[in-house]
């Protein structure tokens, strides 16, 4: 046990400080034939996936197997006249046995020594072949990590889907594009493109995403197979769709108010009013698990002071300072039932999200210059803080958790998970303050700092959008 430790901390060691600082596990090793070199097999996460490398140790530098990365990236592998080219998505890169160099896309790189040969299989310097196919060495985890994806860029409004990935939209001049991207690779496929569709909504089942068009009508993409399905062309407006916990029906405001809070059955297009009480500027809808409670937000707007009745004149004063936001709940179980005014304060209210549709936590941004808070409101219309330590800069609910952003000091945010069940706290990560969102998924995190998105892998915060 303790020589097969040594054996992996010298293969680290060569690793760390040569080709790809990082780690590697070793295997039992093998005396070659040929050779004194011995081949041991090291094991390196691939584009998201560990495969095992055979790997040797000369003068104190570890190389792999040119066939064995090739064949791990996918790229094309021929010999000719004693060359060996390994080309990966427009990349070529021209080895030749016992030379100290490489030739990548036509530039000659230096190596530290010559690829060796060791029972008849061929064996270079890991960095600078990735290199020169396009792609990155890493450390996550303690785990090197080869990475030859090409990734997404511009990359914005992160949600996951399910554990393992996550839906990302890119804007341009002729429209928005949704992709699916791994999460643990970075790949990344295209879902939608489109000029005039609303985000698209994961269901909890992380199958499918629902969307609505400029006239209202409800569609469903398939997220495996990335067909769109029409299930609804009533004409209205809807705002905000939300779907029930078991992804088979589709909650949405109605409107171009936000007026009527309905419910959509894909199966059959049949929808259903809820609530219809002629207030305007609902929004920030949450549902119940079993579809029958509600929490949202009735937005208020200023008041017109003056005599005039026509608002486009000039003399025309209108008072701001009615302009409120307050959340309500309504539990359509209740006959004749009303909705319940949960708040009166004039604070802003940010992030607001039910996970019962009877309490509801939101950040309450204090109009004097005081730190932003998470608080949480029930039946009683009492709140209670759950989270006051720092300045909150966003709260995610997800899987019974209310994660955290929240600003520690100039140059570190902290993420929080906060139970709602037992009320306990605890700090996931220390971030740097540049990092300005967040994405959850049951204990999956994800993170936006200055554009670009990472996932955290073994304490390491990996980049997989650029």
């Amino acid at each position: 046990m303790l020589m097969k430790r040594a054996l992996a901390v010298s293969v680290v060691a060569a690793v760390v400080g040569t080709s790809a600082a990082g780690a590697a596990s070793a295997a039992t090793p093998a005396k070659s034939a040929a050779s004194a070199l011995q081949v041991q097999e090291a094991t390196f996460a691939v584009n998201g996936t560990a495969v095992p490398f055979r790997v040797v140790r000369s003068n104190g530098e570890t190389l792999v197997s040119i066939r064995d990365l090739g064949t791990a990236v996918g790229a094309q592998i021929s010999v000719h006249n004693g060359v060996t080219t390994v080309e990966l998505n427009g990349h070529k890169v021209e080895v030749k046995l016992n030379a100290k160099q490489l030739v990548a896309d036509g530039t000659t790189v230096s190596l530290a020594q010559a690829v060796r040969s060791v029972n008849g299989a061929s064996y270079i310097a890991l960095r600078p072949l990735v290199a020169g196919l396009g792609g990155t060495v890493a450390v996550y985890g303690g785990q090197i990590n080869v990475s030859t994806v090409k990734l997404l860029e511009g990359a914005e409004n992160p949600r996951f889907a399910g554990p393992s990935s996550l839906i990302v939209s890119v804007t341009g001049d002729d429209g928005r594009t949704d992709y699916l991207v791994d999460a643990k690779s970075g790949k990344y496929e295209q879902l939608l493109h489109s000029t005039n569709a609303s985000d698209l909504v994961v269901a909890p089942n992380g199958a499918k995403a629902a969307y609505t068009d400029s006239d209202g009508a409800v569609y469903v993409l398939d997220l495996a197979t990335k067909v769109s399905s029409k299930i609804s062309s009533d004409n209205n407006i809807k705002p905000e769709l939300v779907w029930s916990a078991d992804s088979s029906s589709i909650f949405f405001l109605q409107g171009d108010k936000g007026s009527v809070i309905a419910k959509l059955d894909p199966a059959s297009g049949t929808i259903t009013k809820l609530l219809d009480d002629k207030v305007d500027y609902k929004a920030n809808l949450s549902v119940s698990p079993d579809g029958t409670k509600f929490i949202y937000t009735v937005t208020t707007l200023g008041k017109v002071t003056s005599d005039a009745t026509n608002v486009d004149e000039d003399n025309v004063s209108i008072d701001f300072s009615a302009n409120q936001q307050q959340i309500f709940s309504f539990d359509s179980t209740v006959a004749e039932g009303k909705p319940v005014q949960l708040t009166t304060s004039t604070d802003d209210k940010l992030f607001v999200a039910s996970d019962d549709g009877v309490k509801a936590y939101y950040v309450s941004v204090p109009s004097e210059d005081q730190p932003a808070k998470a608080l949480v409101v029930g039946q009683d219309q009492k709140t209670s803080t759950v989270y006051g330590d720092s300045d909150v800069i966003e709260t995610v609910l997800a899987g019974g958790k209310l994660y955290v952003l929240a600003s520690v000091n100039d140059a570190n945010n902290g993420i929080y998970e906060i139970d709602l069940a037992s009320g306990s706290k605890k700090q996931l990560y220390t971030v740097s303050a540049e990092v300005s969102s967040i994405a959850a998924s049951g204990s999956q995190v994800a993170i936006v700092k200055n554009d670009q998105l990472f996932v955290n892998d073994g304490g390491v915060w990996k980049p997989i959008t650029k």
